[in-house]
């Protein structure tokens, strides 16, 4: 797991479980994906602090939030960011959609979600560091490999950096979830909400309203509710929240990486320039890179090397590929076999590789 600074946010938070309400609400109609099956993305869907009103002009919130998980053949990576959201905190209800970390794919065990707000100084060193860690955005998505490193190495200089400052989150939240069937909170699409309030102490049930921020459910006789009279939901007001929402895809959203686009391209060049030694090698590279990808389920991998294959080996002049406006992506993805294909049960590298 990605540094000290994990688990200090982790330890201070359970200290302080009794102090906060925390809720996970599943997405309406969502399911479980089990591992192997898809993919999660955090996003910081809305937050509120009041007490941000009184920190004067030169202090601000920063936002260090994950997850950890499963990756690769070692031990849990956390997949983390440390930086100032877009928008402010001052409105309740203000939706922000900030990303928190890029699609990752779940492959089984335990995956863990961590929020937590601090307040920062714009000369202070919380300040500071937000902005340092600003200029490694671009490493902190695919590859996820790269990533982990990265966000490994960030987290073990903000752990160093913050328990000098001593400083302690304003607010936070660290929930697990785990595969279906194991007992507890599956992998699912939906909203993980903490307010700075005791359990049993809110004026009703916490719920996601049908606009899609915090709410609560109390008396359908309360006025205001967003159903009327029969409704009973109203916005939370006079309490500091954060709502992470967990997005989950059974599909990836991007099947081809830059690296796996180049790599196709340079291999059809190749073979257009009659040169098939460098249409080979780089083939071979592009199946390979697929197949072996960490940014991808393990059922995933030998589906894009297939297509990747597919694609390569057909000729230029095939109907399939004869739009214009196609990408390479839009041409692999017509190709891409579906996870279920009892030709994927037999199929290895070396196969793919043979040609």
């Amino acid at each position: 797991m990605s540094g000290g600074l994990w688990a200090r946010i982790k330890g201070g938070l359970a200290a302080d479980a009794e102090h906060v309400t925390t809720c996970f609400l599943p997405a309406p109609g969502s399911a479980p994906i089990w591992p192997a099956q898809g993919y999660l993305r955090l996003w910081l869907a809305e937050g509120f602090l009041a007490r941000a009103r009184n920190w004067g002009n030169d202090r601000f919130p920063v936002l260090h939030a994950g997850a950890s998980l499963t990756f690769g053949a070692g031990a849990p990576v956390a997949f983390t960011t440390f930086s100032r959201p877009a928008a402010a905190w001052a409105v309740p209800g203000d939706q922000f959609d900030f990303p928190i970390t890029p699609l990752l794919p779940f492959n089984g065990g335990t995956v863990e979600i961590e929020a937590a707000v601090y307040q920062a100084a714009q000369t202070g060193p919380l300040g500071t560091a937000a902005s340092f860690v600003a200029g490694f955005a671009e490493l902190l998505g695919p590859p996820l490999a790269t990533a982990a490193s990265v966000a490994n190495a960030i987290s073990t200089g903000l752990d160093s950096l913050i328990g000098a400052s001593g400083d302690e989150p304003v607010l936070g939240v660290h929930y697990a979830m785990i595969s279906p069937g194991g007992g507890g909170q599956p992998v699912q699409a939906g909203h993980l909400a903490v307010v700075n309030a005791p359990p049993g102490s809110l004026p009703g049930e916490l719920t996601i309203g049908a606009d899609g921020r915090l709410a609560v459910r109390g008396d359908p006789t309360v006025a205001g509710g967003s159903g009327g009279a029969g409704g009973g939901e109203r916005r939370l007001t006079g309490f500091d929240y954060l709502v992470v929402r967990v997005e989950t895809r059974t599909e990836h959203d991007v099947w081809l990486s830059p690296a796996m686009t180049t790599l196709i391209t340079q291999a059809r060049l190749a073979r257009a320039h009659g040169r098939a030694g460098a249409f080979a090698d780089h083939r071979a590279e592009a199946v390979t890179l697929a197949w072996t990808s960490a940014d991808y389920v393990e059922s995933d991998r030998p589906r894009i090397a297939a297509a990747i294959a597919a694609a390569l080996d057909a000729g230029p002049e095939q109907a399939a590929f004869a739009d214009p406006d196609a990408t390479v992506a839009d041409e692999v993805i017509a190709l891409l076999p579906a996870r279920d294909d009892p030709a994927l049960a037999a199929l290895t590298l070396a196969d793919l590789l043979a040609g």
